[in-house]
């Protein structure tokens, strides 16, 4: 099962230029990979974590004039990325 994120709520507006995201832990998981971007779907353009086991990232930079944050979470599972994708809305 891919991981998920939990934090900050998917859907909800940033409080801020940073933010803790926070995600479960897939199973079967051995890699994941955060995005988050301003660009579109699966833009990275804030914050690429690169292939990490952590299961949280603090990422810095994020507008504060309303814009549409994109994160993309991707899951290593038996050979092969899965991803989700989450929007926000900055402050």
């Amino acid at each position: 099962m891919a991981a998920a994120l939990t934090s900050p709520t998917p859907g909800s507006t940033l409080t801020g230029s940073s933010a803790t995201f926070q995600w479960t832990a897939g199973g079967g998981v051995t890699e994941y990979e955060l995005y988050v971007g301003t660009t579109g779907v699966g833009s990275h353009d804030i914050y690429n974590s690169g292939g990490t086991m952590a299961l949280s990232a603090s990422v810095t930079g994020l507008p504060t004039y309303g814009q549409t944050v994109y994160a993309r979470l991707y899951s290593w599972i038996n050979g092969a990325w899965k991803s989700a994708d989450y929007t926000y809305t900055a402050q």
